[in-house]
């Protein structure tokens, strides 16, 4: 569930009382005549993490200086996912420039078969003398102009971005989820991911098994939010009052001080997405997240984290998320309790468990 909607739902059905902004760290109380189910805790708190950027690429472009730059020091890629879709390929032969008119023929490939797309696009100036250049297997191409370039693109992005209606054969598929760290928790940068051995082994893979299919990668950084909440009507003994405040307030205190430990924050992270998209070539965290047991997210529970959640958009790379478990959406959004229902409510009950739709799936569990 994303953070806009949690507001625009619990500002509907409930009354927030504090509302404080600190860099990243958001306080929700409810007021007592509203509140309808207690909590395990008179305070919760969740830790969500929000998509602050993300990237489509493919292998080769892992050194390109264009990446270098998206994800630096300040936006370090954390996640990254390794996604499928139709090849698309473009027909030089049978484009064509008229007037101000610029009309590109593209292929989508499907198994043996290919299925033409046609791309008209209205310029400010007389196109009658561009020039189209691209080579077998025509999944890049460039346009000229008096012997200057003006357009130097992949076939697949190209073709994506420039589309009046969304074209459904171009969702990508997610089969593997990883992270982008090294053994001992340094991050590891974009140009270094082409010697991830875990990358390399499904990327490789998933060529193989896939050979009318582009491969691709989705490179993501997150931002951490903290959202509290207060349960103003139950009454709670002053020993767990007591408790609950001194836990909460080193929580706070953890968060705003920019001293949770990353690599663990970037665990659960990693856990709950393969949790809630189940991809293909994973296997770990698929049934078995939240677990106690696990040492790599341990400080969730060292804190008493009441629930860990994502949100991530790909809207901004025109393009819908799926997997077999999941059905294709611009937004998806995840809410993992840390503990079983029957020890723990969840912060979002008031919220429905699931809601999917063309352009947002919601999960909680």
């Amino acid at each position: 569930m994303t953070y806009k909607h949690l507001l625009k739902i619990l500002g509907n059905g409930y009354t927030p009382y504090i509302k404080v902004g600190y860099t990243q760290c958001v306080y929700l109380g409810v007021s007592a005549n509203t509140m309808t189910a207690p909590f395990r805790h008179m305070t919760e708190f969740s830790i969500i993490m929000k998509m602050t950027k993300i990237t489509l690429c493919q292998q080769d472009d892992l050194e390109s200086e264009l990446i270098k730059k998206e994800f630096n020091e300040d936006y370090p890629c954390h996640i990254y996912f390794i996604c499928k879709r139709p090849r698309v390929i473009i027909n030089p032969d049978k484009c064509k420039f008229q007037g101000n008119i610029m009309e590109l023929n593209f292929s989508i490939q499907k198994g043996y078969d290919f299925q033409e797309r046609i791309l008209k696009l209205r310029g400010q100036s007389d196109c009658s003398n561009f020039k189209i250049h691209s080579k077998f297997p025509f999944t890049w191409f460039q346009v000229t102009v008096n012997g200057n370039e003006i357009i130097n693109a992949r076939s697949s992005l190209y073709y994506i971005k420039h589309l009046r209606n969304y074209d459904t054969e171009m969702d990508l598929e997610l089969l593997y989820i990883g992270q982008s760290y090294g053994v001992n928790g340094a991050r590891t940068s974009p140009d270094r991911l082409k010697e991830h051995k875990t990358l390399q082994k499904i990327y490789s893979e998933a060529i193989q098994n896939n050979p009318d299919f582009d491969i691709w990668l989705n490179l993501l950084s997150f931002e951490r939010i903290m959202i509290t909440s207060f349960d103003g009507i139950n009454k709670y003994p002053e020993e767990n009052r007591d408790t609950d405040i001194k836990s909460i307030s080193t929580a706070m205190n953890k968060f705003m001080t920019n001293n949770l430990n990353e690599q663990q924050i970037i665990n659960f992270t990693e856990a709950s997405l393969i949790k809630y998209f189940k991809p293909k070539y994973n296997i770990e965290y698929k049934d078995k997240f939240p677990n106690p047991a696990h040492k790599s997210y341990s400080e969730c529970y060292d804190l008493n984290v009441n629930s860990v959640c994502f949100e991530l958009e790909t809207d901004v790379i025109y393009t819908r998320l799926f997997t077999k478990e999941m059905k294709p959406a611009f937004e998806h959004c995840g809410s993992f309790t840390m503990e079983t229902r029957s020890k723990r409510i969840s912060m979002f009950d008031i919220l429905d468990n699931s809601i999917q739709n063309d352009h947002i799936n919601i999960k909680i569990e």
